[in-house]
């Protein structure tokens, strides 16, 4: 099975951002083509222009061809440097309350793979906690500076029994993705326990964060960038590929292997690095070919299916039914449906499970009447 084709502003965006000249110039030459002006780029390419800037500034192209590159290069500087020190306010907090948490996704791959912060745009930070120590450190964010997206303490520890990982808001308007578990795949105890005995600690600026290693940083980018996206958030080939150039042959492709088998994302691993060996020759072939080979449940099948489909109403309802029997893949059946109604109330942003029947029904008119599209199920956190 294969990804969703990206469209050409993106794969130009790629190339530029990654590839040496003389193909990251061919294809800066097509993104300036195909795109007039930065500032009306889809989110996905905006994020990856400071890496083509990067990437250009050392292919001896002329100071006023990258101007309006210099300039996103600076603006995502300015901003990560907000981001990453209130990041580092609720590391701070929650090292108060005995608890060390794990930098996933932008803090963690800044402190070890990206050689300068702008390179990696950060719009929120992903914490991972050990679940004994989830409610402590939920409770020590909540007394200083953050709160949650909606609803109180009480609707927060409510709504994360269902998921992985739920957002806190904190100062500047900064979420902090608070998780159980590292996928929405793999929520049970023992999920995370090989990446625990994995753990490195990297620097950003002067300070350290603990983080995971190289080989449980490409899963994790991985395995959420296959999910679905109304705009495919294409961010995450930069970082698996980013992460595998600096492992280099240290990078242990057995234990991503081992791992991907184990939670149960070969489908996802697979064609994510069959999508990002074309940027990055040194992933292995064997690898690829192995992951493709190893018989998927019909579940994880459905899944992948669903997260590679289109807007229209049959793949929207496979990716909630899908994307909610990963998640709650372990528990009893009963447990499945008593907390099928909150999952939906995440989804869809209401205040209780109380509102989801009427909510449900409106949204079947509005899709019977083509007023208002039904919005896929994205990640919780």
């Amino acid at each position: 099975m294969k990804l969703r084709p990206p469209t050409r502003v993106h794969e130009a965006a790629l190339r530029a951002a990654l590839l040496p000249a003389p193909a990251s110039l061919d294809a800066w030459g097509t993104l300036r083509e195909l795109t007039n002006n930065p500032d009306r780029l889809d989110a996905a390419t905006f994020r990856m222009l400071p890496m083509v800037y990067r990437n250009l500034s050392t292919q001896g192209l002329e100071e006023a061809e990258l101007g309006p590159l210099k300039g996103i290069y600076r603006q995502a500087w300015y901003r990560n440097r907000l981001s990453v020190s209130a990041a580092m306010r609720a590391v701070t907090a929650l090292r108060a309350a005995e608890v060390e948490p794990v930098a996933l996704k932008g803090l963690g791959l800044i402190a070890t793979a990206y050689p300068e912060p702008a390179l990696r745009p950060m719009h929120d930070v992903d914490l991972l906690i050990q679940p004994p120590d989830f409610p402590r450190a939920a409770d020590a964010l909540m007394a200083t500076d953050w709160k949650p997206l909606r609803g109180a303490r009480a609707d927060y520890f409510r709504r994360i029994r269902v998921f992985h990982a739920l957002p806190l808001l904190g100062p500047g308007d900064l979420e902090v993705d608070l998780h159980r578990y590292m996928l929405e795949e793999d929520c049970y105890p023992a999920a995370d326990a090989n990446l625990f005995k994995r753990l490195v600690t990297g620097r950003v600026g002067d300070d350290l964060v603990t983080t995971l290693g190289p080989e449980d940083h490409v899963i994790n980018a991985c395995v959420h960038g296959t999910r679905w996206d109304p705009v495919p958030a294409l961010r995450w080939v930069l970082d698996a590929v980013t992460v595998v150039r600096v492992a280099g042959t240290a990078f242990d492709w057995e234990y991503l292997a081992e791992e991907s088998i184990r939670r149960r994302v070969t489908l996802s691993m697979s064609a994510a690095l069959e999508f990002a060996a074309g940027f990055e020759s040194s992933i292995p072939r064997e690898t690829i070919e192995r992951l493709a080979r190893h018989p998927a449940g019909r579940l994880e099948r459905l899944d992948f299916r669903g997260q590679q489909g289109g807007d229209g109403a049959a793949s929207q309802v496979l990716r909630y039914l899908t994307r909610y029997g990963r998640l709650a893949s372990r528990r009893g059946a009963f447990r499945k449906a008593k907390d099928f109604p909150t999952y939906l109330e995440c989804m869809w942003e209401l205040d209780s499970p109380r509102q989801v029947p009427l909510d449900g029904a409106r949204r079947l008119v509005a899709r019977a009447r083509h007023r208002q599209p039904v919005r896929g199920p994205q990640s919780a956190g």
